[in-house]
């Protein structure tokens, strides 16, 4: 079954680690400040050959990412370890520990607010390493800087204690709130941060716990960047979807899981899967 759903387009610029901040809550004081919100970033980059490309996850405890060659078609996983801008990743398995079997190798310089990627890869049995440069893979141009900062409340009822009720965007230049996200019930612990419409900008993606729910539902919320008015907007046609979002960029597919795989295309999500 095909169908299609409109998605917000969005012009963002964010290529920032994101990180939780504190401040007061006098204008509210049911809520209090969140610290230890990871934000969990996913840069979609690729080589400036065109031949690499590559989902990373940097700017926490253990970065880690895929790395697609698209000539030949393989991926190979990497985990390893960041210290500042210098970024060191081993090739590992699904089934292997991290520490061990470790062959391919991927090191270099990440520039957090360009997204350029300054790397050598090590790939076994070659003996030589090849110097790469990753840039954005959807490029745009006069990008913001954000940093985010996150307040709750306690919850009894919630199974982490607490929730999250706001999360507030501020202008990393001058410190300044450009837009306060509220009116739901999130997960206390994390948020997503990725370009779910591949235009280069990244949206919010909050685990939804409103009505009882908890992660193990897949039910997330939505705020996609439009350019145009400066400021995130919900996406109630992306919520209605179960599944949380695997972003494959070099195809500009999401895949929500149980078959729900869609491409996105002017604006337009196209589901392309043929179950149900």
């Amino acid at each position: 079954m095909k169908s299609k759903l409109l998605i917000a387009m969005t012009t963002l610029s964010i290529s920032c680690f994101s990180f939780a901040e504190t401040q007061s809550t006098s204008s509210n004081p049911a809520l209090k400040s969140l610290s230890g919100v990871r934000v969990s970033m996913q840069r979609m980059l690729k080589s400036s050959e065109g031949r690499y490309f590559m989902n990373l996850y940097a700017g926490i405890a253990h970065p880690h990412g895929v790395l697609t060659d698209l000539m030949d078609g393989t991926t190979t996983d990497f985990k390893g370890t960041q210290k500042a801008d210098q970024l060191d990743l081993k090739s590992i398995t699904a089934e292997s520990d991290p520490s061990v079997n470790s062959s391919d190798q991927l090191t270099g310089l990440l520039n957090a607010n360009t997204g350029v990627f300054k790397a050598s890869l090590l790939k076994k049995p070659n003996t030589a390493w090849q110097s790469i440069q990753f840039e954005p893979a959807f490029k745009v141009s006069n990008k913001p800087v954000f940093i985010f900062k996150f307040y709750g409340q306690d919850d009894a009822n919630s199974p982490y204690g607490k929730t999250l009720k706001r999360v507030d965007v501020l202008n990393k230049t001058n410190n300044t709130v450009v837009q306060s996200l509220t009116g739901f019930t999130g997960y206390p612990n994390s948020i997503g941060y990725m370009d779910i419409n591949f235009d280069g900008y990244y949206d919010v993606i909050v685990s939804d716990l409103s009505q009882g729910r908890t992660v193990d539902d897949k039910r997330y919320i939505y705020w996609m960047y439009n350019p145009k008015t400066q400021q995130f907007q919900r996406s109630p046609q992306l919520e209605k979807i179960v599944g949380f979002p695997s972003l494959h960029g070099e195809k500009q597919q999401i895949d929500f899981g149980n078959g729900q795989l869609y491409q996105v295309q002017n604006g337009l999500l196209n589901r392309i899967s043929d179950e149900n």
